[in-house]
């Protein structure tokens, strides 16, 4: 088996292409080794060569250029013993390299691979300006080798640079976020000197601008990572070879826009919750581009969604500081905390990552949290430091329930023993009517009733009243009933409702959950609706019976959301969405005001208004401008203040012992009502007056 020799088939394929081939020509391969110049030397011989003319029965061709723009094939006798062949491929000069070792013997030379297979050249004249010797080759594919002479001469070969344009960004996927570029070895036959990596930054780096950053002598390194680069948007690399003939070649500037390097994500292990604390740890990042730690929490897991909010805790610089002790964990029902790891560019690791844990839900609720994914409706015990709620419970499931809980412990003292078996839009009332404090739940038209302090269910008032809209208590000991018709008048006897009187309201008849009533002073009644822009104003007597006196220009702006208030001490009825003050003495525009732009209560004596700036409207996000801020306006100077506060408040009352009290979320959101991924974050603060 001989080693293949591909320059000298190629050569003798362009020979037996271009000359006839004579049938009758004796078998020559006796007279090989005959001739062979046995005085030449590896000295002479060793050096650079190309094929210019090949012999065959005393005929002499032209071996022909195949890509002009590359020059000859050409092969290499190197003094270490190896033959190169360099056998261009096409027209942009790639080549392909064939290594064989050599050996010079009494002028025959010995060609061999790494299979111990051989094949002999025959020199015939060596000198400093040409090389003659024969090889076997079957040119008439015969069967018998026939004697061909190769005619070569020195040869300076266009050495074309393969290696630049090679340059690229790193293929393996454990390089995607690193700043890391590879290439092709230089395999030419000049002597190699060194690779050279240029880096340029800015919108317009380019070439003319770049700093060399990197010097490379191993032929064989094929590979570089920049771990100290500038905190530029955009940065150029590009490469240069070098030869002992000088500059090779050099690359197009590879541009890298830095906003594309994400930082490599960290393991979070376990939170440990200490109490009121929450303890967290996590693995060091090695990502060479590291810039900082931050530690936050949200109200999902991950990905996008409506109402998801981000919040941060802790920025950590040190590497080498992988712990943290949150101290003031938020007011958020089981929250979500998540490790981002930041680099220099500006770039966060993302949420969630397929190959380590970067978050973790915490079983972690703060006390003062009410357990209520959402708020219907909710009742303020006037005497003490209570409130009711009425609305979907914390945990898996839809329960609707009502809670009694006390914000000066931040206990939840009682919850019902039977849960409302009706959804209803009607608010649940706290009322004592010679009964003891009760909670009231409209049910279908009927009263549920449960003892204030315990919850416990007592009975169901039935009102044969249709399509309750609104109840309340009047001074007189009246229990009064409004649907979309009428008006009624009764009074309970333990466990019954008695009948006293009926009055129509509103001729046009509209649609359920809108009527309001007030029990206004010197035994007055007002009826509304939100459609009409008066209302209905009726006396109350002594037994029961109703006289409606006048219709009035008030108009009560409640719709659902049940947005009017009446102040018994200030005599007025404020319209919440209106921002405006209703006299009920003279049942005229009593004043009007900018500020808190979205009220939701009174003082007791109804000289301040209560609220805040933020709008229920406003689309939900970690940007938003919704402002932990509560906003006081005084009725006497004309003048708002505003005051921080620890949550978004939402409904701002006065209780008896003339503290502030808020009912805000630790989160943003439009209004109690709304449940943000099952998650509690309602409780009540007092808001400390400067």
């Amino acid at each position: 088996m001989k080693a293949k020799v591909y320059l000298l088939l190629l050569a003798l394929c362009c020979f037996s292409l271009s000359c006839d081939n004579d049938d009758d020509a004796p078998n020559s391969e006796s007279n090989f080794y005959s001739g062979a110049l046995t005085s030449a030397s590896a000295a002479d011989l060793t050096g650079v060569w190309a094929i210019f003319n090949v012999g065959f029965q005393g005929n002499i061709a032209e071996v022909p250029v195949v890509y002009e723009a590359c020059g000859r094939d050409f092969l290499v006798f190197s003094e270490n013993g190896i033959y190169t062949e360099y056998l261009y491929q096409h027209s942009g000069c790639e080549y392909h390299l064939n290594s064989l070792n050599w050996a010079l013997n009494n002028g025959i030379i010995n060609l061999s691979n790494q299979f111990g297979q051989s094949d002999e050249l025959v020199i015939t004249r060596l000198n400093a300006n040409e090389l003659v010797f024969k090889s076997l080759f079957d040119v008439d594919e015969d069967g018998d080798l026939d004697i061909v002479s190769l005619y070569l001469k020195p040869y300076t070969p266009n050495e074309i640079d393969m290696v630049s344009p090679t340059f690229t960004d790193h293929p393996d996927a454990a390089f995607d976020q690193l700043l890391s570029f590879t290439w092709q070895s230089y395999q030419g036959f000049n002597d190699f000197e060194r690779y050279e990596i240029y880096r340029s930054a800015g919108d317009n780096c380019s070439i003319s601008n770049a700093e060399l950053i990197a010097s490379i002598s191993d032929v064989n390194a094929t590979e570089f990572t920049d771990l100290s680069p500038p905190t530029e948007d955009y940065l150029c690399y590009h490469l240069k070879v070098y030869t002992n003939l000088g500059l090779l070649g050099q690359s197009y500037a590879y541009t890298i826009n830095t906003e594309n390097l994400n930082p490599q994500p960290v393991t979070l292990n376990t939170p440990e919750v200490l109490n009121y604390s929450i303890q967290f740890n996590w693995q060091a990042s090695a990502d060479p581009y590291f810039s900082h730690y931050e530690l936050a929490f949200s109200n999902y897991d991950g990905g996008t969604a409506s109402g998801q909010q981000v919040y941060s805790v802790a920025i950590i610089n040190d590497r080498e500081l992988t712990t943290f002790l949150d101290e003031n964990p938020p007011y958020l029902e089981h929250p979500y905390y998540v490790l981002y790891v930041h680099n220099i560019f500006g770039n966060r690791s993302s949420f969630y990552n397929s190959q380590v844990t970067t978050y973790h839900e915490v079983a972690f609720k703060r006390p003062e949290i009410i357990n209520f994914q959402k708020v219907e409706s909710y009742a303020i015990d006037t005497e003490n430091t209570i409130a009711y709620f009425y609305g979907r419970e914390s945990g898996a499931g839809n329960t609707m329930n009502i809670h009694r809980f006390n914000y000066s412990t931040n206990q939840t003292e009682a919850i019902s023993n039977l849960a409302p078996q009706y959804a209803t839009s009607v608010p649940i009332k706290y009322i004592d009517s010679g009964y003891g404090p009760e909670i009231v739940v409209e049910q279908a038209s009927d009263l549920a009733v449960y003892n204030a302090t315990t919850l416990q269910y007592k009975y169901t008032l039935e009102t044969s009243v249709p399509g309750v809209d609104d109840f309340l208590y009047s001074e007189l000991g009246y229990w009064i009933f409004v649907n979309n018709d009428n008006i009624y008048t009764l009074t309970r006897d333990n466990a019954n409702l008695d009948l006293v009187d009926t009055k129509p309201h509103f001729p046009n008849h509209q649609g359920s959950y809108n009527y309001q009533g007030f029990a206004l002073n010197n035994n007055k009644l007002l009826v509304g609706y939100n459609n009409e822009d008066t209302s209905y104003l009726y006396a109350v007597a002594t037994n029961g019976l109703m006289s409606q006196e006048q219709i009035v220009p008030i108009p009560i702006l409640d719709n659902w959301e049940h947005e009017s208030q009446y102040n018994a001490a200030g005599n007025y009825l404020i319209n919440f969405s209106e921002n405006r003050l209703y006299s009920t003495n003279t049942f005229a525009l009593l004043q009007s005001f900018e500020s808190p732009y979205f009220p939701s209560g009174t003082s007791q004596d109804g000289t301040l208004i209560f609220g805040s700036n933020n709008d229920p409207d406003w689309q939900i996000t970690p940007e938003s401008i919704h402002a932990k801020e509560a906003v006081i306006y005084n009725r006497m100077t004309q003048q708002a203040s505003t005051i921080s506060t620890i949550g978004y408040p939402h409904i701002i009352f006065e209780n008896a012992f003339g503290e502030l009290v808020s009912i805000s979320s630790g989160l943003k959101k439009d209004d109690i009502r709304q449940n943000i991924n099952n998650k509690a974050d309602i409780f009540l603060e007092i808001i400390q007056l400067p």
